[in-house]
């Protein structure tokens, strides 16, 4: 009945293409990422009584859990603790300053590079299960609230071997709380700048066997604009819905049952003005439906297997128009609908933990901009991995060598077979040395925008259409990875290098020049070779004042399209992180305080201004400047569960119209409480 229920209520709030759109942007403040094994700085420093984090188990670098310190793949860790101390309301916001990570700021939303590599090859996961409703090739990271976030995993590089296409760049899985205790409850109020709101509720139970949670969040943002002297805003007005509840029975320690469903409603407005000097009122309405099923059993014999189900549907609406005029009104609507399964056995046997199983992913898409609707495809992996301690000495107390080779074999129904094979290394000569290694065969086939969409920008003036043609993308990526620690408390120091190769790239090609008044139509064909390659350089440093830590990063990217013989678009070259934290007990005061300075990117834009990156159009490089980013959290904690936290983000005011449309300098103060 659930199900049902919640498409007829998808397909009933329709956006009135009479009602003209109001145009704003919204604010971006992020915050900074601890990474484990690569540190990046954490926002709370580790209380005394806190658990080694080095202990702390997670799942997305071997799809089964693992301690930190044992995983093969090195993977970071943002813990809820972090999340909080930086006032981060989603996760685009959370992963503003992390080290190896830029966002893409686009009218479609915020998408996020790993290593160099765009949007489209970075595999956003919640608990493991993949996200429905990529606009263009990039998936929202504004969409994912932080409410009942436990902690976000980040790993760097190919894991194609255990998920497929699309984890050509890396992974980001959101794993979601439990309940733990009898009754829990929390509520988190925030307001400032640009009339922003963000206010979040969440309940549970843990009844014997049987875990209850439910929660709901509501966020609104006026637009901002870095020109007021034209009609245009520089970023969208925000206006968000969103509520899940979780069940879960778990009758002893080795079994669990779950269910869950989430909702989440989106509305977006700007102003746009195209070159001809046409106003457009644009307004999108994203809505987001999620319910999946499963479940896992620990047997006797060191197996454990998991079964889990998932249906996805999101709803994206675009409506344009035109002020004074209905020339360039245009109205859309896509249905994308995403079917998962997955089951999924782990073994142990001596030396040797396994990890095999079988997924199947079915996609459709349902639009009006299609020629033939809806269109779909089924893809069906099998994957297995093999972490295998090899014993380097008799009593095991010399040099431990961890080697996890993994292979994955998909077959798409549009696209034939697909393999991914993976060889991984973990070493420690010594206890306080590691030494990580990966290589690694990747794929992405195109995306269905890519090839049967019709996309109209009224705004620029041109028409993008896909192309059923296409052949998928791969990708041969090498990592390599250092960590130390040193004989002193709170220190540690890593170092990492990375080298990613793309074929078959898939790029939009076409000559003219745009013209709003006759839309040029451009295509995406299969064109282009590029690389991104670079070091990462991070350091955490605990300060002689107590419960005081300062990290420091430096990322170094050189990323080429080799094609065309020159920089990738919109890449910088050189990007530094910094975090001080601190706590002072007496007071019961917190505070964070992070930077980054992002050094200038390459753009190619058309002799007008527009249309960037499209062979064969007459165009010239421009480099946007570089830029600073600081932002501070304070919180001061009170009796009976209560914080009180003000954070202010672009400090610098850091941002423009064109190349970093960002949200100006802002200020948010808001009250937490939890029981």
């Amino acid at each position: 009945m659930l199900l049902p229920l919640v498409a007829a209520l998808l397909v009933r709030q329709p956006i009135d293409p009479q009602q003209p759109g109001v145009g704003a942007p919204s604010p971006d403040a992020a915050g900074p990422v601890i990474s484990e094994p690569a540190p990046a700085p954490p926002p709370a420093p580790p209380e005394p009584e806190e658990v080694d984090r080095r202990k702390q188990t997670v799942v997305t670098s071997s799809r089964s859990e693992r301690k930190l310190e044992d995983v093969v793949v090195a993977t970071e860790v943002i813990t809820r603790k972090q999340i909080e101390a930086v006032g981060a309301r989603d996760l685009g916001q959370l992963l503003q300053q992390h080290p190896g990570v830029e966002l893409v700021q686009t009218f479609r939303g915020t998408g996020m590079r790993l290593q160099g590599l765009d949007p489209e090859y970075v595999l956003i996961l919640v608990d493991g299960e993949r996200v429905s409703g990529r606009v263009g090739t990039t998936l929202d990271l504004g969409r994912f609230s932080l409410r009942d976030v436990e902690r976000v995993e980040i790993v760097k590089g190919p894991a194609a071997a255990l998920y497929g296409a699309d984890a050509i760049g890396g992974v980001v899985n959101l794993i979601t709380r439990h309940v733990q205790r009898p009754l829990e409850l929390g509520a988190r109020g925030t307001f400032g700048t640009l009339l922003e709101g963000d206010f979040r509720a969440n309940a549970g139970t843990k009844q014997g066997p049987l875990e209850v949670r439910v929660g709901g969040g509501y966020r609104t943002r006026n637009p901002y604009d870095w020109v007021p002297a034209d009609a245009a805003t520089s970023g969208s007005g925000i206006r968000r819905i969103d509520g899940d509840v979780a069940l879960a029975y778990a009758a002893d320690d080795r079994s669990r049952l779950w269910l869950r469903s989430q909702y989440t409603f989106r509305d977006e407005n700007a102003v746009d003005l195209n070159p001809s000097g046409a106003v457009l009122d644009r307004r999108q309405r994203q809505e987001q439906f999620d319910v999946s099923l499963g479940g896992r059993k620990q047997l006797p014999n060191e197996t454990s297997l998991l079964v889990r189900g998932h249906f996805g549907l999101f709803r994206d609406q675009l409506l344009q128009d035109q002020r004074g005029s209905r020339a360039l009104d245009d109205y859309s609507q896509n249905v994308n609908r995403l079917y998962e399964g997955v089951f999924q056995a782990d073994h142990r046997v001596g030396n040797h933990a396994l990890t095999g199983g079988i997924e199947v992913l079915g996609e459709q898409l349902t639009s009006a901009r299609l020629e033939e609707s809806p269109v779909g495809r089924i893809r069906g992996g099998a994957f297995l991995q093999d972490e295998w301690d090899v014993a380097l000495s008799s009593d095991g107390s010399g040099p431990k060598l961890k080697v996890a080779p993994g292979f994955r074999f998909d077959l798409d129904s549009q696209f034939g077979g697909a393999p991914s094979p993976r060889l991984a290394l973990k070493l420690d000569p010594i206890p306080a040395l590691t030494v990580r290694a990966s290589v690694g065969l990747g794929f992405r086939p195109p995306s269905f925008q890519e090839m049967y969409l019709r996309f109209t920008n009224q705004g620029i003036g041109y028409i993008v259409a896909g192309n059923r043609n296409l052949t998928a993308e791969r990708s041969t990526a090498v990592n390599v990875g250092v960590d130390w620690r040193p004989p002193i408390d709170g220190w540690v120091f890593s170092a990492s290098g990375f080298h990613t190769r793309l074929n078959n790239l898939i790029n939009i090609t076409a000559g003219g020049t745009p013209d709003p008044d006759n839309p040029v139509t451009f295509s995406y064909e299969n064109v282009a070779r590029a690389y991104t390659q670079g070091i990462e350089v991070n350091g955490r440093f605990r300060l002689p004042m107590r419960s005081t830590y300062l990290d420091l990063a430096y990322m170094l990217l050189d990323a080429r399209d080799q094609t065309r013989n020159r920089p990738l678009e919109a890449r910088s070259r050189h990007r530094v992180n910094a975090q001080l934290s601190t706590r002072y007990r007496p007071w019961n005061l917190e505070a964070t305080v992070r930077g980054s300075w992002v050094s200038g990117r390459p753009y190619y834009l058309g002799t007008d201004g527009g249309m960037a990156n499209v062979i064969g159009l007459e165009e010239r490089e421009v480099w946007a400047p570089s830029y600073f980013d600081l932002e501070a959290t304070v919180t001061y904690k009170l009796r009976g569960g209560f914080d009180v936290f003000v954070n202010s983000y672009n400090l610098l005011n850091a941002g423009d119209q064109q190349f970093n449309p960002r949200p100006p300098r802002g200020v948010l103060g808001g009250v937490q409480w939890e029981y």
